[in-house]
């Protein structure tokens, strides 16, 4: 019978992932600490990607809310005539 070796596969991916991550970091930790112009920059990049990815956030959820709400909620529009 033959051996599934992909449970073993995706468990080593996801730990070469965490090991990635913490490596990350500690890089970033450096940068930032080696100069307050770095971390500065480093702030301002955050801050950045932050602001657009909140701005992304709320925008996806206002089309969301949107998609999920009928047209006829709320008042009557105008009678004509």
């Amino acid at each position: 019978m033959a051996e599934n070796k992909y449970p073993q596969r995706a468990l080593s991916d996801m730990v070469s992932i965490i090991q990635n991550v913490v490596d990350m970091v500690g890089y970033f930790s450096e940068v930032a600490l080696s100069s307050p112009l770095s971390a500065l920059l480093m702030l301002f990049g955050f801050l950045f990607v932050a602001g657009s990815s909140l701005v992304m956030a709320y925008l996806a959820a206002g089309a969301a809310v949107d998609y999920v709400t009928p047209e006829s909620l709320g008042r009557r529009p105008p009678q004509q005539g």
